[in-house]
């Protein structure tokens, strides 16, 4: 009797249970699971003494332990930036709109205060202050701030765990492929690294350079494909890093130590805890693929760098502001210990806060879909576009010693000055590691005159010529230079003497030369070089002042 009464007990189980569908099961597992760290919080609150007694009953307790954690590194990294939430006078603000100053640096702690106390009233609280920050000052626009917050967001919401996710996607992914991309990666960036490590950085930087761009692509990978095995990786590629910017080795940018830790622990929790690989709704797959595609936007300057996972690949447009008082390059660090945001729309916004009408800048940008650009300032500080030819006309900024034919100017006076072009880091690198002598009329001024011997010669070497666009003086003198070769000088606008002797070339070589304003001499001793073919190419740029 008793058997058959259990019989019938469970045939009625049986019917009274549903059969549910895969994702009324996933949403049942998400109800116990939230049901389970609420009953753990209810738990701790009644019989646990310590800090787990204030974990609040909407986070589980090791959701909240991360986010505590997320916190910490935030408010570090504050700290460690404090300037840069204050209001200051240098380096200037580099605002949205024209708005009154307002300092937020106590405003971001206490708001990640009540991220601490009420983790779901307190997240978007600290958003909401971290973008007006920004829209205030853009030079708060550094990555590792919007990182972590999206680490803390992880922890309080599974929605956000997945944002997460592919946020950390997309930074390894796109910082492996943009270092595979960059030739200054492969250049000057990693030699730079290597031989602030103390090691010898011209036999290893090449091989460092990759390697370290194909972990990161494989750690990216992984997190797609496998994130369970990605949650490791995450732990000891972070850990590394930060032991690489710490004072132990490079003692370098100590802003982003906070977040790559925050990263080793936050993220390796978002890895270890997905459960499959492939987005199963629909705004995560959204989420996707913007996360995956929209860093490609970086090469034509509509993303921003530090939101494209551009880390430490070089690439970056950079600024030189030329006024009457001389030269004025555009950089961070300092006090406020970060580097400048070097984005197209923030080198002009500085320009236009801290020079004076009639200056210039140059906005050098090394990316392969964008130009370099050249702006003066006109009297409403305004950046107004130019061409180089105008960046470069008028008087030469110079300190004690005018350059012929200037001496008579009255400096008082209204009068247009020449601009001042920047150095590209990739030609100055790539000329020097070949042997090619780079002469400066002093140490902070830019390049003038380069010389190339026989050994150090080669045609592939002209390309980086125009990165220098200061040059007046090359020497090819006894070189393997031919005619053809002289076509990649049109850039060099200010070349105003070339050293041809014992060469190839000819009269029909000197002929690509004709569009240069400024050229007055040519050395051409030991040449087919006629005195026609000279007098077609000599120019007289200071007729035009008599």
């Amino acid at each position: 009797m008793l058997s058959e009464l259990l019989m019938a007990s469970r045939a009625k189980t049986a019917i009274a249970t549903p059969r549910l569908s895969h994702d009324e099961k996933l949403a049942t597992e998400n109800l116990g699971s939230r049901g389970l760290e609420t009953r753990e919080a209810k738990a701790d609150e009644g019989g646990v003494p310590g800090w787990f007694a204030f974990v609040p009953a909407s986070v589980g307790r090791s959701q909240y332990a991360l986010l505590l954690f997320g916190v910490i590194c935030q408010l570090v990294t504050i700290g460690i930036t404090w300037p840069l939430w204050q209001i200051r006078i240098s380096p200037p603000h580099l605002p949205t709109w024209d708005l009154p100053q307002w300092p937020f640096g106590w405003l971001m702690v206490a708001s990640l205060v009540l991220v601490a106390a009420k983790p779901r009233w307190g997240v978007p609280v600290h958003w909401g202050v971290l973008i007006v920050a920004c829209v205030w000052d853009q030079f708060r626009m550094q990555p590792q701030f919007f990182s972590i917050a999206v680490l803390m967001t992880a922890c309080v919401w599974d929605a956000g765990r997945r944002v997460a996710r592919w946020t950390l996607v997309s930074t390894w992914l796109w910082a492996g492929l943009h270092k595979l991309l960059s030739p200054d990666w492969f250049g000057y960036a990693s030699h730079w690294v290597v031989a602030r490590s103390g090691f010898d950085a011209d036999s290893t930087y090449f091989g460092f350079a990759l390697g370290v761009a194909v972990v990161e692509l494989a750690v990216g990978l992984l997190a797609i494909f496998r994130p369970k095995w990605a949650a490791p990786a995450c732990l000891v590629m972070h850990v590394g890093i930060a032991l690489m910017i710490s004072p132990v080795v490079l003692n370098w940018n100590e802003s982003v130590l906070p977040w790559n830790l925050s990263v080793a622990v936050i993220g390796t929790w978002v890895m270890r805890t997905t459960e499959t690989w492939r987005p199963d709704q629909a705004w995560e797959k959204v989420v996707c693929t913007i996360c995956l595609f929209a860093p490609i936007g970086f090469y034509g300057g509509y993303l921003d760098h530090g939101f494209s996972g551009v880390l430490y690949s070089g690439s970056l447009p950079q600024g030189l502001i030329t006024t009457k008082r001389g030269l004025q390059p555009i950089e961070g660090w300092g006090e406020l210990a970060v580097p400048f945001p070097s984005e197209r729309r923030t080198l002009r916004i500085y320009f236009e806060q801290v020079a004076e009408p009639g200056a210039k800048l140059h906005l050098a940008d090394p990316r392969p879909w964008l130009d370099d650009a050249f702006y003066v300032l006109d009297s409403d500080h305004h950046a107004r576009p130019i061409d180089s030819d105008a960046f470069f006309a008028g008087v030469p900024v110079f300190d004690d010693s005018p350059a012929d034919g200037f001496d008579q100017i009255d400096s008082s006076a209204p009068y247009e000055i020449s601009g001042v072009g920047l150095d590209s880091r990739r030609s100055k690198f790539e000329l020097q590691r070949a042997g090619v002598r780079m002469v400066r009329r002093a140490a902070d001024e830019p390049i003038y005159a380069v010389a190339f011997t026989k050994d150090s010669f080669d045609r592939e070497l002209l390309n980086y010529l125009p990165g220098l666009p200061n040059l007046m003086q090359i020497q090819f003198a006894g070189t393997a230079i031919q005619d053809d070769d002289l076509r990649k000088l049109l850039r060099c606008r200010l070349l105003t003497g070339i050293g041809l002797d014992h060469t190839a070339i000819t009269d029909a070589g000197l002929g690509h030369l004709k569009t240069l304003p400024y050229l007055q001499y040519i050395e051409c001793e030991g040449t087919e070089i006629t005195p026609e073919g000279l007098q077609s190419v000599i120019n007289d740029p200071l007729g035009s002042l008599e």
